[in-house]
């Protein structure tokens, strides 16, 4: 797939070629309804359906969850592939040969590099299977069976300095296993040696299947007690979770992830039967870890170590969480315990009562900062306000975020204000940004404009009243960039032409509810659209007037009278403009 010789040409044709309508059912049964199908959407859990496509310009758009876009973005989010699989998995639906280009160097590495991480997790997991050896041993002492380990692909490597290299030598060059993290070059003299020695190997696959590193144990003490393989062409662990692969489809279906830090916690719930089980594989959770779940779910369940570092290992991943916009609760499992031992000792059912009733982490984390807030002193308050700062300020949604500081409030009997004061200026998240700049919502108005736009037998005339600039929300500017230029050009609106256009996501799936939105034309009033187009550019001459005043400050500043007054005059004609306006 990495050969494809993609331009807009072929991805127009490809595009315009498929029914979007038959690539769809495959997923979601659809209904005809006038000139869109409908049905229950595939993306979150809904009783009524709200799902619609419409095959003629090859646009879904669901009015309940508000995800949308054409056929490749479909394909895109159901089967997990980018954009160019995307493209090729469609064209090979509709019968289109695509062209291939000349393979490049990188692309040869990689593949090199993939070939070469497939085989040595054959080669461990066949060392695996030679009883007895010491994995073996471990994993009998730890209750793991060989049905278990051969379902997750466990591996051995053997203790010897070349198990490795001898078996994979004869095809890949040294350097080729050094670059797959297979084999380290000697610090004397000439050579090489296996990167993993005595060590059970756990593979660690990417998101659609792929070994691409291995986690190795250690099975005779020498540190680090785990070794992973280390960055590479094919491998970023902070753009990694253990066990994705298998779980992003319960995890789209329940829209919930449950998250642990290690390897067997995570095979431990998985195989009893716990859906959507993620690992951080120990390591601190990243920003693309957190995005990686968020693709798929609204909400995750926290579940680290019940011991102190994994709870303080809790609230360092919980911003990052919020952050990425999921609800985040928190099982908490005692002292001594972690998910894999709480499992076994306790069973399963025990788990998912705890699963079921787990609290969301500001009422884990008052109880733990703040759990007697009436025997506290005032500097102790204090020092548990700015403990939980970063998680308040962390939360995207406004509502949730203000409805979090009041709780804090009244837990610890302190006034709203005291609370939100620090909220502002000391977290660094969404609320402290949102001090410093004001980001524009996607406008109902300029919506408005573009759908009139569209479905208007003649724009034209609409169209005259528009710029560019009046467009506030930078996704609806690009949209009406691509709309004026054929209206101007008296060219028909061709969405497939438009999509390849204007590419980006959000345009994408502003430009699927265009195009599913009913036809709409009687339902907005002349004078109220016109209302919209003289609000629209009385905002766009107030925000420009106050950037004129601060370019003539700097103009007045540096010296430069003749720009001043090319400045002012601007001013001047753009004033009596929004005077006229008001």
């Amino acid at each position: 797939m990495a050969l494809i010789d993609l331009n807009d040409a072929i991805i127009s044709q490809v595009r315009s070629a498929a029914d979007i309508v038959d690539v769809i059912s495959q997923s979601t049964p659809l209904k005809q309804t006038g000139k869109t199908f409908k049905g229950l959407c595939p993306f979150h859990r809904e009783k009524t359906p709200s799902f619609n496509v419409n095959r003629e310009k090859g646009f879904f758009y669901c009015f309940g969850c508000g995800t949308g876009g054409d056929v490749f973005k479909f394909v895109m989010l159901t089967e997990r592939f980018n954009f160019p699989e995307a493209v090729e998995y469609v064209a090979n639906r509709a019968g289109i040969p695509l062209p291939r280009k000349k393979e490049k160097a990188r692309d040869s590495d990689r593949e090199n590099l993939q070939e070469a991480i497939e085989e040595a997790a054959a080669a461990f997991h066949r060392a695996l299977e030679w009883k007895p050896n010491a994995a073996d041993a471990y994993l009998r002492k730890r209750g793991i069976d060989e049905e278990l380990w051969k379902k997750y692909g466990f591996g051995y490597a053997p203790d010897s300095w070349d198990y490795i290299l001898k078996l994979l030598g004869r095809k890949f060059p040294a350097k080729q296993l050094e670059a797959a993290g297979l084999a380290l070059p000697r610090k004397t003299g000439d050579g090489y040696y296996d990167r993993f020695r005595n060590r059970l190997i756990v593979p660690i696959h990417s998101e659609v299947g792929n070994v691409v590193g291995f986690g190795g144990r250690t099975l005779d003490g020498s540190d680090p007690k785990y070794l992973n393989s280390p960055e590479s062409e094919i491998f970023n662990k902070s753009r990694l979770l253990y066990n994705y692969h298998r779980s992003r489809d319960s995890i789209r279906r329940m829209e919930r992830a449950v998250l642990v830090e290690g390897y067997f916690d995570c095979i431990s719930l998985d195989h009893a039967g716990v859906d959507g089980v993620v690992a951080s594989m120990g390591t601190s959770l990243t920003t693309g870890q957190a995005a990686l779940i968020r693709r798929l779910a609204k909400r995750v369940v926290v579940c680290y170590d019940g011991d102190e570092a994994g709870r303080s290992a809790t609230l360092r991943a919980a911003p990052i969480l919020l952050s990425a916009g999921l609800a985040v609760d928190v099982i908490d499992v005692g002292p001594g315990e972690d998910p894999d031992t709480y499992l076994r000792t306790k069973g399963l059912e025990a788990f998912m009562e705890l699963l079921s009733s787990a609290p969301d982490v500001l009422d884990f984390a008052l109880g733990r900062l703040a759990p007697n807030p009436k025997a506290m002193q005032g500097s102790e308050k204090s020092e548990a306000v700015d403990a939980m700062v970063p998680l308040v300020a962390a939360i995207a949604d406004p509502v949730m975020r203000n409805d979090a500081a009041q709780r804090m409030a009244d837990r610890l009997s302190l006034e709203f204000s005291s609370i939100w004061s620090r909220i502002r200026t000391g977290g660094g998240g969404p609320a402290a940004r949102s001090e410093k700049s004001t980001s524009a919502p996607v406008s109902g108005g300029e919506m408005a404009v573009l759908r009139a736009l569209v479905q208007l037998e003649d724009s034209s005339e609409l169209r005259g009243q528009l710029l560019e600039e009046y467009f506030e929300d930078p996704t609806c500017r690009t949209i009406f960039r691509a709309l004026a230029r054929r209206v101007d050009e008296g060219q028909p609106l061709d969405f497939s032409e438009i999509a390849t256009e204007i590419r980006g996501e959000s345009e994408l799936t502003r430009l699927s509810e265009l195009a599913i939105t009913p036809d709409e034309r009687d339902s907005d009033s002349p004078h109220t659209l016109g209302d919209t187009v003289r609000l629209m550019e009385r905002r766009f001459l107030e925000r420009r007037l106050k950037q004129l005043n601060s370019e003539i400050q700097e103009a007045e500043r540096s010296g430069d009278a003749a720009q001043v007054d090319v400045l002012f005059g601007e001013k001047l004609d753009l004033s009596r403009r929004l005077h006229v306006l008001k």
